[in-house]
């Protein structure tokens, strides 16, 4: 007879874990499976910068390019962007969109985490004059504030070219991102005073780029950001 009320015991006490369980996840989401999530690395600067080292962008995310940047995109949609990239490409053969448009995605993310963590160093090679400029500002109203900022990618809902451009020896390429990322702001004692680190937001950012295709120098440096 004690063993069937210890039997039972232990039955309810694991009804009662699971009702836990569910009751977390219902107010903290369920994280991604590994398929479809985005991992955190780390490397040196030189690496970054190059962005050259990142995870593409369908091995990590399961996400598919749009047809459009897909080695046989056609841009049907826009002719003016079919005859810029033709004059680009007739410019400088070496351009090639598809690897632009898989490693965009591993700038955006490691522009988005540099400027959250308020990292000028590694900001400034990436960015233009006056994008650096808003970007220090922000960066240092917080650190007046003794605020911190947290940035999350969930991961890439999709990935659209919408502008090319050539003027002279420079390509000009404007990138729509929509992602899914938390965002939040913490005050000097640590409490949250911006965002909820438990909501996944949608956003998305249209960011132009732009290269000399006479220079030796790999990185894509960003000219204009704004947000839809």
């Amino acid at each position: 007879m004690l063993q069937q009320f210890q039997f039972l015991d232990i039955v309810f006490l694991g009804i009662v874990v699971l009702l836990l369980v569910n009751r977390l996840r219902s107010v903290l989401g369920t994280r991604p499976s590994a398929d479809n999530s985005v991992k955190n690395e780390t490397g040196e600067s030189s690496n970054i910068v190059e962005i050259s080292e990142y995870r593409t962008l369908e091995s990590t995310t399961g996400a598919k390019l749009k047809p459009d940047v897909a080695a046989n995109a056609d841009f049907e949609e826009d002719a003016e962007i079919v005859q810029s990239l033709k004059k680009i490409k007739e410019a400088f053969p070496v351009f090639d969109l598809v690897d632009f448009m898989q490693k965009a995605p591993r700038a955006f993310e490691y522009i988005a985490s540099a400027f959250a963590k308020g990292d000028k160093e590694s900001l400034k090679p990436l960015l233009s004059n006056d994008i650096y400029k808003s970007f220090e500002k922000v960066i240092d109203e917080r650190y007046e504030r003794h605020e911190t900022a947290e940035f999350s990618l969930i991961g890439f809902k999709s990935i659209r070219l919408t502008d090319a451009r050539l003027f002279g020896s420079e390509v000009e390429l404007t990138v729509e991102f929509e992602t899914e990322q938390t965002n939040i702001v913490k005050n000097a004692d640590g409490e949250v005073i911006v965002g909820d680190p438990t909501y996944i937001e949608t956003v998305t950012d249209i960011w132009t780029l732009k290269k000399d295709m006479r220079s030796d120098n790999p990185v894509w440096v960003l000219t204009a950001t704004h947000s839809k």
